[in-house]
């Protein structure tokens, strides 16, 4: 039946979250559960209630009792001690062999555990691999108490490492970078972003893994005995008795589930959906006056509220940079150096290896990165020094204050004074309303400046920006970029920006750099490469149509033909060498069969699309060579043309109108 047919004919049910399931699923779930269901309340049924009390506290009961919640416990943290480590490196490592690595460890899961308490006991018994060594040096395992928690280890480390490798598997790394770069040591990332990050996963495992060692047996009878007092937990105690006393195994059966059952209930929660919230109101935030939106001053007094003093937040000088990436798998061979303060935006057609470059300076990915004190391509992404803003923008903490102030305290900075900068940088980014306000109740263009913030918080000697405005809409990119614009002209901060919006060039950039196919193509002023564009994606950068060609007398020699045209600002290109002619979209007549007049440029093209272009309407289509061109018309000439996406048309234009500039 398909969901069209389920949802007329009344047969689908809406769950939690608004989840649509077909009701048939209720079936197979309501047998599944009385599975679980009807043996525990046979059990309650049979229990002897009258003797429970005597039964319960019995010395041996009581004995078995604290035995297994002792050893259960102690199992459970040996679990977290190994599993945890075990669980990152399986997740986020790769070798050799990491496949047969990950089912050994998984082993326990598929053998019956007496298997497993025979194996045990080959190990670590008196005349085992590992035991009779230590059995010479006076250490014994076997049917001790340090042998039932070995045994329970054994069936229940499996169980943390299957949770929280899928927990680590399930998130991507983003944070963990993002908080090296703010300068985080490894094992500060892992206990500060990973871990917390992943806290469910890791709870819901620890408690499986302590279920599964409480009501553990075939492993421990196995390998530990059961000896009353020493090695008899209360499911060997349950197995004991059974015979001798069935209603003290039904009574002792009964408080083992009632325990199991009331932990699981208090402690395990199943991974949550994230629940989309909105920010408060930035003039509902505080009763104060609402934030200033002035430009701010290159030393700022920080005003953290009831976290601490006012903290003087006096940038460092800003340092000259050169980055090179040398990524062989990628193809990226390319340096760019930045001078102090500059910022240099870097842009390119997808694939080009922007983002490559920008991470290799991170230290994300091999690469060099020299500052004005020297090289530091061998230092570890924590001590760059560099401010990385990705292109999806993640938190390190959950709250914005915390997130913002993380740099500053992997610095070593007391926690007032680090919130003390996160507010300063706050403040002057337009968001410091927003520090009290959990990272996940952030809108995209509130988690831009946040991130922004964060990165700057951190005296970064070069500030990386990965399309910071990608994905806001054009009133939030406007407002973010404003509030960026503002800040670093305040305090300068050496900056490479990969963008692919003009104004971004426009409104933040000293300098272009132009990356194909992992080179660098071009690298000049803003308004050299966009008043004269060497390369068809700078040319459709500001909106204007390029051929490439290699120069003649008149002109330049294209693979659509011969086009004639006047020399560029510089003069005209060396005969023979190579050369773009440039020309506005609005300077192109389109026609269906070649004009007469005066002499003109025509190039044959095949239509791609039409769309609104202002008052005017963009032909956009592609050259016999595929090289993109674009061609303004008014929307009556639009409809006289009939013009059709696919059809062959004639672009033309007129020489006086092309420009032929040397590369």
């Amino acid at each position: 039946m398909t969901a069209d047919a389920d949802a007329g004919a009344g047969m689908t049910w809406r769950g939690r979250g608004g989840a649509v399931l077909p009701r048939w699923v209720l079936v197979p779930a309501a047998v599944g559960l009385a599975l679980v269901v009807v043996p525990v309340v046979a059990l309650v049924l049979a229990t002897p209630w009258p003797d429970l009390p005597d039964l319960l506290t019995s010395r041996s009961a009581v004995e078995a009792l604290w035995l297994s919640l002792r050893t259960s416990v102690l199992a459970t943290v040996i679990c977290a001690a190994l599993g945890v480590p075990l669980a990152l490196v399986l997740a986020r490592a790769s070798f050799p062999g990491q496949r047969v690595v990950r089912a050994l460890v998984l082993l326990p899961l598929a053998l019956p555990p007496v298997v497993g308490g025979v194996a045990l006991l080959e190990a670590f018994g008196r005349r085992g691999l590992v035991g009779e060594p230590l059995a010479v040096l006076g250490l014994e395992i076997g049917f001790t108490t340090a042998a039932v928690v070995l045994a329970q280890t054994f069936v229940a480390l499996p169980f943390l490492v299957l949770s929280l490798e899928g927990a680590l598997r399930g998130r991507r790394e983003g944070a963990e970078d993002v908080a090296a770069t703010l300068g985080a040591a490894p094992s500060r990332v892992l206990t500060r972003v990973t871990l917390p990050a992943v806290a469910p996963g890791l709870v819901s495992g620890l408690v499986l893994a302590w279920a599964r060692a409480l009501g553990e047996f075939g492993a421990t009878i196995t390998f530990a005995g059961s000896l009353p007092g020493v090695t008899q937990t209360l499911p060997l105690h349950v197995y004991v008795t059974r015979s001798s006393d069935p209603e003290g195994a039904i009574a002792m059966s009964l408080l083992l589930v009632v325990v199991a059952l009331v932990v699981t209930t208090a402690v395990y929660r199943p991974p949550q959906r994230p629940r989309a919230a909105r920010a408060p109101d930035p003039a509902a935030a505080s009763s104060g006056p609402p934030p200033t939106t002035t430009a701010p001053t290159t030393t700022a007094p920080a005003d953290p509220g009831p976290s601490g003093p006012a903290v003087d937040v006096a940038r460092p000088a800003p340092a000259a940079a050169t980055v090179t990436a040398r990524v062989p798998d990628r193809d990226v061979d390319a340096t760019i150096s930045v001078a102090a303060g500059e910022v240099v935006a870097v842009v390119g057609p997808n694939g080009a290896g922007k983002s490559t470059l920008l991470a290799a300076a991170a230290g994300l990915v091999p690469g060099t990165l020299a500052v004005d004190d020297g090289p530091v391509e061998a230092a570890p992404v924590h001590r760059r020094r560099v401010g990385w803003v990705p292109q999806q923008p993640t938190a390190v903490a959950r709250r914005t204050l915390d997130d913002v102030a993380f740099g500053p305290r992997a610095a070593g900075l007391r926690p007032d004074a680090a919130h003390g900068r996160a507010h300063a940088e706050l403040r002057l980014l337009d968001a410091d309303h927003l520090a009290e306000v959990p990272s996940t109740a952030l809108s995209g263009g509130q988690a831009r400046r946040v991130a922004i913030a964060r990165a700057l918080a951190a005296d970064p000697r070069l500030l990386l920006l990965d399309e910071p405005f990608a994905s806001l809409d054009t009133a939030v990119a406007h407002e973010v970029r404003t509030a960026l614009r503002d800040r670093l002209a305040a305090s300068p901060c050496s900056t490479l920006l990969v963008t692919h919006d003009p104004l971004d060039l426009l409104l933040l950039a000293d300098r272009v750099v132009v990356m194909e196919d992992g080179r660098v193509v071009d690298d000049r002023p803003v308004a050299d490469v966009l008043g004269a564009p060497r390369t068809t994606f700078t040319a459709r950068l500001a909106g204007i149509n390029l051929l490439r060609g290699t120069a003649v007398a008149d002109g330049l020699d294209t693979p659509t033909g011969r086009i004639s045209g006047v020399p560029g600002d510089g003069g005209p290109p060396e005969v023979g060498a190579g050369g773009v002619a440039v020309f506005d979209p609005a300077a192109v007549a389109v026609h269906r069969t070649p004009p007469g007049g005066s002499p003109r440029n025509t190039i044959p093209v095949r239509v791609t699309g039409v769309r609104p272009h202002g008052a005017l309407v963009r032909v956009h289509a592609t050259s016999d060579d595929g090289t993109h061109l674009a061609a303004d018309l008014t929307p009556a000439a639009l409809a006289d043309l009939d013009v059709r996406a696919g059809e062959r048309l004639l672009f033309v234009v007129k020489a006086a109108e092309v420009r032929v500039v040397g590369l």
